[in-house]
């Protein structure tokens, strides 16, 4: 199963120190430890920063192909955290990421994926939006296309949501960004009327609604799975929702029932509340 994933990659600046960031490398990371050959395609700026993370990635093990902006630096984000861990963001661009190019290796990997991932936050400025729209058309036919809403205030727009709405097979969102995007676009509130309207006007196939502490709910065709989530004690809720979603979408793509997939995904998240930042190593009773 070969996974495409086109998006972020930076440094998360918590209070504690820098960490390895980004939702597109998150996803790589946590796609890769339950068994995926996923790779990141990002890209940095000509700047020391962008070395790290090249570095780190590679120290990680996390596959990758970065290229290097003389544009932009190196995409950074200032996290602050609440009292219970959840983070705000202050995300700056124009970055390296935002301006990824086309280019022979990057449409390649996409011709030879079985899966394509992103997020509504790549898609900020028009460089990554037009990319996006060339690399969908790019896909194989059975391809599937994963995608992550990331509703950052000051950072999206309603075309480009539109965008992930109408090509996603497998679509990821929040119960802060289902309200939204529903009132956006006319659509039901209800989670499961809000997968069923899609899944007959588009052509979704899974959607992963996540809750926070409360848990999440998956659905599927006729199917849904409620799990009430895991009680931890977190230094910070950072990357847990990408670690969710790679878990989930790797062992949907293998057509694993949603009990399983939810049950696993709710502990590798769980998880990473308990550690800094979003790429701790995992222990082996992890994941799918």
């Amino acid at each position: 199963m070969k996974i495409i994933a086109l998006g972020e990659l930076l440094w998360d600046c918590l209070p504690a120190g820098r960490e390895i960031g980004g939702a597109a490398a998150n996803f790589v990371y946590h796609a890769t430890q339950a068994g995926a050959d996923a790779r990141l395609m990002s890209a940095v700026g000509r700047d020391k920063a962008g070395d790290a993370l090249v570095r780190e990635l590679a120290s990680r093990g996390v596959p990758h192909y970065i290229q290097r902006s003389a544009r932009y630096p190196t995409g950074t984000v200032e996290v602050t955290l609440d009292k219970r861990g959840a983070p705000q963001y202050d995300i700056l661009g124009p970055v390296a990421w935002d301006d990824i190019q086309p280019d022979v290796t990057l449409f390649s990997h996409v011709r030879a994926a079985d899966a394509l991932y992103f997020g509504s936050l790549v898609q900020r400025y028009g460089p990554n939006q037009r990319l996006l729209r060339q690399l969908v058309g790019l896909l194989p036919p059975q391809a599937k296309i994963l995608v992550d809403i990331n509703l950052r205030a000051g950072h999206y727009q309603p075309p480009t949501l539109g965008f992930c709405l109408r090509h996603a097979d497998i679509l990821k969102l929040n119960d802060e960004e289902l309200p939204l995007i529903a009132a956006m676009f006319g659509l039901p509130r209800d989670p499961q009327d809000f997968y069923q309207h899609l899944r007959r006007h588009e052509h979704l196939d899974m959607m992963i609604y996540t809750r926070g502490e409360r848990g999440s709910r998956l659905f599927r065709g006729n199917d849904s799975h409620r799990h009430p989530g895991l009680k931890v004690t977190p230094v910070d809720t950072v990357g847990a929702g990408d670690a969710f979603t790679a878990v989930a979408c790797v062992m949907a793509l293998r057509n694993e029932p949603l009990a399983d997939i939810n049950r696993a995904a709710n502990q590798v998240a769980a998880y990473i509340c308990t550690r800094a930042g979003a790429m701790p190593a995992l222990p082996a009773h992890t994941g799918g």
